[in-house]
């Protein structure tokens, strides 16, 4: 029950959130989102002797994501190469005192990578003519998909996808759930969109879903990795941030260049 209940208040704000069409508004929520998953990421992965940086690292991290209040991609770019580079100035005036530093600066490029690069494109949307009902139209996609992976592998699945990271995830869910993303998706699109291909939307669609379902293994592959079960306890039933974003932050920045770059019209 309380799984279920946070997740219909999740979608009641996220539609609030949507329809509000406030981008510093939306900026600002986002922001703090993204804040509090490179927090638990972080917080799974850092070694001991690299805990103190944390703070340091979370804040690195974020320079993308603040960059979208110019609401230019350009600097967003420039922004993350920057990142990059700080981070690699941490990892070499720490080195001296960690055991393995350039894992670190490993672990902290992609964590700014997946925390703070691929968050900012979910900010940008808000910046397009029709950003917010390409967020509805993406966010349809990976809670259908994710839906209809659990009824149809409840029910249906027999060949496992990727037991060694995710053993209750099987082929039977992943197909499950493309046809159902892409069916909620196009149901959703017919509604939103007046100038759009249906087809091209259908294949993009199921790309997305199989892509969550990518996103969803690789926050499972960090997580069994550091041994932990939940990314965070935030969400009531749900675990942290990351373990409800996990699809989204891989999936965002592909629907993002297929709608700037027209290949959906």
């Amino acid at each position: 029950m309380k799984r279920i209940i946070t997740g219909l208040l999740a979608v009641a704000a996220w539609l609030a959130l949507l329809s509000s069409h406030s981008y510093p508004l939306f900026w600002l929520v986002i922001t703090v989102i993204s804040l509090l998953a490179a927090n638990e990421f972080f917080a799974i992965c850092l070694q001991h002797e690299e805990r103190p940086l944390r703070p340091l690292l979370v804040a690195i991290s974020l320079l993308p994501v603040a960059v979208t209040w110019l609401q230019r991609i350009d600097l967003v770019h420039a922004a993350f190469i920057a990142t990059l580079m700080l981070l690699a100035v941490l990892a070499v005036f720490t080195a001296a005192r960690l055991e393995k530093p350039f894992d670190l600066l490993l672990k902290a490029s992609f964590g700014a990578m997946y925390t703070g690069l691929f968050t900012a494109h979910l900010i940008l949307f808000m910046a397009l003519p029709a950003g917010a009902s390409w967020l509805l139209f993406l966010t349809t996609i990976t809670a259908a998909s994710d839906t209809g992976a659990y009824f149809t592998g409840m029910s249906l699945g027999r060949h496992k996808l990727c037991p060694s990271i995710s053993p209750k995830k099987t082929v039977e869910g992943l197909a499950g759930g493309m046809l159902c993303g892409t069916g909620f998706a196009l149901l959703v699109a017919f509604f939103l969109f007046d100038e759009v291909h249906l087809g091209r939307l259908a294949a993009a669609a199921l790309f997305l879903s199989a892509l969550g379902v990518v996103g969803d293994l690789v926050e499972s592959l960090l997580k069994r990795s550091m041994g932990v079960k939940d990314s965070g306890a935030i969400l009531p039933g749900h675990g942290g941030i990351l373990d409800r974003a996990d699809s989204l932050l891989l999936t965002a920045p592909v629907l993002y260049y297929l709608v700037t770059y027209h290949l959906l019209g």
